[in-house]
């Protein structure tokens, strides 16, 4: 494994790409169909001529590759043991065409990287970035450090919740911790999954920022919503992706409108820091 203070260094000097967007996906919880959105906005987003790649951030538990109804040879396990590069562990799904980087399942210690090992991983994301206009980063649920980090470093963190009490509970959670931290460009938006409509979604939203405005000082980006869609179950059940068998689905439709509005909301970001430059100061503190 390379110098790391070199590397580090390195790093934070190289060139950024304009326009690249690295956008996470988070939950409170699990059970909220984060994996199942981060999979169909990849495929709403190359439909809008975006270069995706998807980087599967829960290390130890994943579960794009099965989404995906992919057995990808090679995941990060093996970036990390030395067997492979970052290059050769990037798998294009055969069916979608969907790029992403597979983690593994079933491996604890993958759940609790020392440093090294983190920036090791963080130097080979910067090697490829320059292929791509967007990495989604779908991180595992909770409020663990690498998840913080990761949404803190972001251009646009996507915390999706649904109305159940729960869910709306841990969101706000997540949300008020992600905003305690003094970042002027820090963007954290709400996507409210399975409502009835989007009154639904706005009340949640409304009452969630609200809530976060009194007692934080600061609110969050309402990104929009997804009406309730029998057949996103029947989609998991069978291993097929929804936004690409049938995208006139009523959940097709809004995560292809969630996709255009990131898209067409797209700005210069407010810090001269880059992804890579913030996310190594916040794993280093």
């Amino acid at each position: 494994m390379r110098n790391q203070a070199q590397g580090l260094e390195n790093l934070i000097n190289r060139e950024e790409k304009p326009k690249f967007q690295a956008i996470s996906i988070t939950s409170g919880k699990g059970g909220v169909g984060k994996s199942s959105f981060t999979i169909n906005l990849a495929y709403q987003l190359q439909r809008l001529n975006k270069k995706v790649i998807i980087f599967d951030a829960d290390l130890a538990l994943a579960n794009i590759d099965i989404l995906l109804g992919e057995k990808p040879k090679y995941n990060l396990s093996h970036f990390l043991n030395g067997e492979k590069t970052i290059n050769e562990i990037i798998y294009t799904s055969k069916k979608y065409g969907i790029k992403f980087i597979p983690a593994t399942s079933g491996f604890e210690e993958l759940a609790n990287l020392p440093f090294e090992k983190q920036m090791y991983i963080l130097d080979a994301l910067h090697e490829i970035y320059y292929k791509f206009d967007i990495m989604l980063i779908d991180t595992s649920a909770g409020l663990s450090q690498d998840v913080i980090n990761f949404c803190l470093a972001s251009d646009k963190t996507i915390v999706l919740t649904t109305p159940d009490p729960t869910s709306l509970s841990d969101s706000y959670a997540i949300s008020r911790v992600l905003l305690t931290y003094k970042s002027e460009d820090l963007d954290v938006g709400i996507v409210v999954n399975m409502v009835e409509d989007e009154d639904e979604a706005l009340k949640i939203y409304r009452g969630i920022d609200s809530t976060l405005k009194t007692f934080v000082g600061k609110g969050i980006s309402y990104y929009g919503f997804i009406k309730k869609d029998e057949r996103l179950a029947d989609s998991i059940r069978n291993i097929y992706l929804l936004s690409a068998e049938y995208p006139n689905a009523i959940y097709s439709k809004n995560v292809l409108n969630i996709a255009r509005s990131l898209v067409e909301g797209t700005t210069p970001l407010k810090s001269k820091k880059s992804f890579w430059q913030k996310l190594i100061s916040y794993w280093k503190s």
